[in-house]
């Protein structure tokens, strides 16, 4: 059973940290709040995005609320109030995308400053109380002393660790159980095979195919629903992106956006694409041709694959 820590506990493990550890939880809990904040105002139109999505990339889909900033005072600090003028520890700073109006509040008052609906203000504070659950994981076994090579005796002496479990292996921050039963499935985590051949813009030959690209694939980032075997080089048209949203998903590599979810997203915000969704996994049927479009690109060198960051979404920035 997982140990969920007090006020003071939690400060008196954090007092135990190195700097470079303590900055490191601090900013796990910020970001992840943003994270959490963009991804339950984007499910509320609509939108499903992986979990782990960066809260900077979902932004560029709201035009609402987004989370500014969380701040712990660590203590009850008299310039970070509530805007009733309570004195807050934990003060939200909350921004509109669209008016840029700033907001500032403590948790208890997060509906009545913001408007939002009681439900998604529910979900959000839910969401936020598991990201404090998550700091108290990391906290529990740092005092207790984890270990890698004990939560994970198989793991590769040469294995190449995905850049957000790297980070904590950087500063000796242990995993989270999340990031651990990842790495239970190494084989999950093996980049797949990227496109080399160059690919023509309206014919794909099938020994060419992005779907032959993609055996084997342990990432599994389509399922047999979104992307069923071709049986002719008919068929292998359907993952071909329509001419008339390349410029615009270039264009939003271009503005930052990484994540090939997101530019789904914005397409159907944006550029009038396709809103139908696959039944199992939520993403857009677009999803598939986008990613198809985006290996393309790296195959031609105007682009590179940045890795899964979760293996439900993949990664790309231009060259």
């Amino acid at each position: 059973m997982k140990q969920i820590l007090t006020k003071e506990e939690r400060d008196d493990y954090m007092k135990g940290l190195d700097a470079e550890q303590k900055d490191f939880i601090q900013n796990h809990v910020r970001r992840g709040k943003k994270t959490t904040f963009a991804n339950f105002m984007a499910k509320d139109k609509g939108i499903v995005l992986p979990e782990d999505t960066d809260s900077e990339e979902i932004e560029h889909l709201l035009e609402e609320w987004v989370l500014e900033d969380y701040i712990d005072n660590g203590y009850v600090n008299a310039e970070t109030p509530c805007e009733c003028g309570r004195p807050l520890r934990y003060q939200y700073v909350v921004k509109h995308n669209r008016t840029k109006e700033q907001r500032t509040f403590g948790i208890t008052h997060f509906e009545e400053h913001t408007g939002l609906p009681a439900e998604i203000v529910k979900d959000i504070k839910s969401g936020f109380q598991k990201i404090d659950y998550e700091m108290d994981d990391l906290l529990v076994k740092l005092h207790q002393g984890w270990s890698l090579n004990e939560s994970l005796p198989n793991i590769p002496e040469d294995y190449t660790f995905p850049k957000d479990i790297q980070k904590h292996l950087d500063v000796n921050v242990p995993l989270l159980d999340r990031q651990i039963h990842r790495l239970r499935h190494v084989g999950e985590e093996i980049p797949r095979r990227e496109v080399t051949e160059e690919i023509k813009e309206e014919t794909i030959p099938a020994s060419q195919s992005f779907y032959e690209a993609q055996e084997p694939d342990p990432i599994n980032l389509f399922s047999e629903e979104e992307m069923p075997a071709p049986k002719n080089e008919k068929d292998l048209q359907m993952y071909v992106l329509a001419p008339k949203y390349r410029d615009a998903v270039i264009g939003y590599l271009e503005d930052g956006v990484t994540s090939a979810r997101v530019i789904c997203e914005l397409l159907i915000k944006n550029n009038s694409a396709p809103k139908g969704r696959y039944t199992y996994s939520e993403r857009p049927k677009i999803y598939v041709s986008v990613c198809f479009y985006l290996d393309l690109l790296v195959s031609r060198g105007q682009a590179t694959h940045i890795g899964s960051l979760n293996l439900d979404d993949r990664y790309y920035k231009l060259t």
